[in-house]
This record gives structure tokens, C-alpha cells and sequence, in this order.
């Protein structure tokens, strides 16, 4: 069941998200191929543009844009906020990893870099958001406690 954003009727193109998403898989594929997971700094000021603004800053979201018009892809526009809400769950996880990271946890760093590069390609190959379906459920569940 999809809920659409119950606070604003704001826009994404679903298309430069896939794209996003891709290049995010990319990166952390070549963190854990490489052992070295310094990019994932880049990441995170990435996805905290993307989950705190509008991506106005957002190098990907830029990328992103620039590919889609190269490829000609025409906009498929769908919710905002259940991707604002996966960004934020993305900084998490590079907050996450730059902490294991740093603190010298490195199976935790590659479990977490792993599952964030499975959420990153499911978005990307099969349009599965899997933050937007947290979101959706969080949203049953505010709305079953009113």
C-alpha cells in the first residue's frame, strides 16, 4: 500500500532518483572492492542535501539531472517526502559507516555498506524504495494511533 505525503504535494523526478541511486550503489561497491571507505564522506554530505533541502546541492542529484537529459528520459514524477525520508536513512547508514569505520569495526563497516549498496540497487534496477515503504508504514502507524 503506497501513502501518498499527507503534508505537501511536492514532486521528484522518479527517473533522476533510479539515477542517484545507481551512482550511490557505485560508490559504495567500489568503498568495499577498494577497502577504503573515504567516499563514504562524500556520500554522506550527498544524501544530507538531499534529505534536509532540496538537493539544490546535491552533486548526485546534479549528475543525476544531467544523465537523464542526455539519455532523454522523460519525467516520471512521484512523492518527495517518502524519498526525503530514504535520504535521511541513507545519511544514517553513512553516518553509520564512517563511525565503524573510524573505530575500526570493519565487518560492521561492510555489513552496513553492503546493505545500503542492496537498498541503493533495488531503487535503482527494480524501483523498490525500501525507505519509502518504512516510510509508508511509519504513516499507518501515526495515523492508526490518531
Amino acid at each position: 500500500m503506497e501513502i501518498s505525503c499527507p503534508i505537501s504535494a511536492e514532486k521528484v523526478n522518479e527517473n533522476v532518483v533510479r539515477i542517484v541511486a545507481f551512482m550511490v550503489a557505485l560508490i559504495a561497491i567500489g568503498c568495499i572492492s577498494f577497502s577504503n571507505y573515504w567516499p563514504i564522506l562524500v556520500l554522506t554530505f550527498d544524501f544530507a542535501c538531499r534529505a534536509f533541502t532540496a538537493g539544490k546541492f546535491s552533486i548526485l542529484k546534479f549528475v543525476g539531472i544531467k544523465i537523464s537529459k542526455v539519455l532523454n528520459l522523460k519525467s516520471k514524477m512521484t512523492d518527495l517526502a517518502p524519498k526525503k525520508f530514504a535520504a535521511t536513512m541513507g545519511l544514517v547508514f553513512c553516518l553509520l559507516i564512517t563511525a565503524t569505520f573510524m573505530f575500526n569495526f570493519p565487518t560492521t563497516t561492510l555489513i552496513l555498506t553492503s546493505m545500503m549498496t542492496v537498498f541503493a540497487l533495488l531503487e535503482s534496477l527494480f524501483g523498490v524504495c525500501i525507505g519509502c515503504h518504512v516510510y509508508s508504514f511509519l504513516q499507518v502507524l501515526k495515523r492508526s494511533k490518531a
